[in-house]
C-alpha cells in the first residue's frame, strides 16, 4: 500500500509539473503584466531603483495622494524605496497655481515639497509655462499684449520665488530644478499657443530670463516630447537651444520626455540622447513610460508584448547611464507608478509603467534596473 500510495503521489506532481510548464509560452496572457519573480509589491527586489543609480530617480506625486490618510501604504512604501526624486504631476503647474490677476494658490505644491523635506527627497518643478495648462481665466483674458505679458511674468516671479523658500539642512531648496517652459515646439514649428499669439515667438527666452531673476541658483529646463523619435522636431530643438546659449539665456537643461512605444523609437534613442548631450547641458528623461498597446492590436499584456515593452525601459536606462557624462545627469523621471494610474491606462488597455496595479514589479522593471547596472539589450 505504501509503495502504491508513493507512485500514486509522483505521478500527481509530474502532471502538476507538466501542466504548468507549458504555461510561459509567448502566446499566453499575463493579465497586468508579468511579475517581477519574488516581488511582493513595491519592489521588494535586492536592489531598488535609487540604489542602483548613479544620479537620482523619480516618479511623480500628487499633494491629495502624499496627504490623504487613506492612502495605500504601499505607494507611499515604493516611492520612499525606489525613489529620491519627485516631480508634481499636476499641482505645480499654471492652471492650479494661477487662480486670478495676481493672485497664486501655492498649498498643493507647498505640501509636496514639505513632504519631500521630511522625507530627504529633491523635487524638480513641472511646469512653469505649457500651452495645455492655462487656466480658464486667462484664456479669455481681454487685455493688451502688454499687460498680458505682465502677468505672465508676474506670475513666473512668484512662482520660482516662492518654492525657492524651503531649504533642507545644509542650505540649499528642496526645489532644484523648473520645466520653464514645456512643449514649446509642435512637430517642427513653433507651436501657437497664448503665449506666442500674445507675447511673440520670443517669450520662451523671456520666460528663462524671468525666472533666472527670480532664482540664481535652480537649474532651468526646457522640455519637449518625441526628441528621440522625431529628427526634424529634436533638430529645431538643438538650433534654438544653442541660440539661447549665444544669447545668454539662461537655460540650464533639456528634459527629454520619453513617452516611448514597445517598439519605437530604436535606432535613434541612443542618437537622440548623444545630441542632446552635446550640447553640453544637463539632460533630464523627465516623463519615461512606454506604450505597450500603441496600435491598439492586443487585448491583454502578453509575454512577447512585456518583454518588448521591457527592452525599451532597459534600453531608456542603459542608454542614458552610458551616454550622458556624470556631471550632466540631471536624472531620471518616471511617469506614474501602477498602470491603472497613468494617463496612457485608457479604461485598461495599454500597461505603460513598472508596476502592476497591487504595486507589484513586472518585468519591464527588472529590465530598467539592468540598463542602470550597466547592461544593455543584446
Amino acid at each position: 500500500m505504501k509503495t502504491r500510495n508513493i507512485l500514486s503521489i509522483l505521478v500527481t506532481v509530474l502532471l502538476v509539473i507538466g501542466c504548468s510548464s507549458d504555461s510561459s509560452s509567448d502566446g499566453d496572457i499575463i493579465v497586468g503584466g508579468p511579475t517581477n519573480e519574488g516581488g511582493d509589491g513595491g519592489g521588494s527586489t535586492s536592489t531598488y531603483l535609487q540604489d542602483a543609480a548613479s544620479f537620482p530617480m523619480g516618479n511623480i506625486v500628487s499633494a491629495a495622494k502624499l496627504t490623504s490618510s487613506s492612502a495605500n501604504t504601499t505607494f507611499k512604501e515604493v516611492l520612499l524605496n525606489d525613489y529620491n526624486s519627485i516631480t508634481a504631476e499636476n499641482d505645480m503647474k499654471m492652471a492650479t497655481i494661477f487662480t486670478s490677476a495676481g493672485n497664486y494658490n501655492f498649498s498643493a505644491g507647498d505640501a509636496i515639497v514639505a513632504y519631500a523635506k521630511a522625507n530627504g527627497l529633491r523635487v524638480h518643478g513641472h511646469a512653469l509655462i505649457w500651452h495645455s495648462s492655462v487656466p480658464g481665466w486667462l484664456n479669455s483674458f481681454s487685455g493688451t499684449n502688454e499687460e498680458f505679458e505682465a502677468l505672465i511674468e508676474a506670475y513666473v516671479k512668484a512662482t520660482v520665488t516662492h518654492f525657492a523658500q524651503e531649504k533642507d539642512s545644509n542650505g540649499n531648496s528642496i526645489v532644484v530644478s523648473w520645466d520653464v517652459v514645456n512643449e514649446y515646439f509642435d512637430g517642427s514649428s513653433i507651436r501657437s499657443s497664448i503665449f506666442q499669439q500674445k507675447i511673440g515667438d520670443d517669450f520662451i527666452d523671456k520666460a528663462f530670463q524671468w525666472a533666472r531673476e527670480a532664482d540664481a541658483n535652480v537649474k532651468l529646463f526646457y522640455n519637449d516630447y518625441n526628441i528621440a523619435g522625431e529628427v526634424n522636431k529634436r533638430n529645431q530643438i538643438i538650433s534654438k537651444v544653442n541660440s539661447m546659449i549665444t544669447m545668454s539665456v539662461p537655460i540650464d537643461g533639456i528634459g527629454m520626455q520619453m513617452h516611448l512605444n514597445h517598439n519605437w523609437p530604436t535606432a535613434d534613442l541612443p542618437l537622440a540622447i548623444q545630441q542632446i548631450t552635446d550640447t553640453g547641458l544637463l539632460v533630464h528623461i523627465s516623463e519615461l513610460d512606454v506604450k505597450a498597446n500603441y496600435s491598439n492590436d492586443v487585448t491583454e499584456l502578453t509575454a512577447a508584448r512585456a518583454q518588448e515593452q521591457a527592452n525599451q525601459y532597459q534600453n531608456a536606462s542603459y542608454f542614458y547611464s552610458n551616454i550622458v557624462p556624470a556631471a550632466q545627469q540631471h536624472g531620471i523621471t518616471i511617469w506614474g507608478f501602477r498602470d491603472q494610474d497613468s494617463w496612457l491606462y485608457n479604461g485598461g488597455n495599454d500597461w505603460p509603467l513598472l508596476y502592476n496595479n497591487d504595486y507589484s514589479t513586472k518585468i519591464s522593471y527588472d529590465s530598467f534596473l539592468e540598463g542602470l547596472k550597466g547592461m544593455s539589450v543584446n
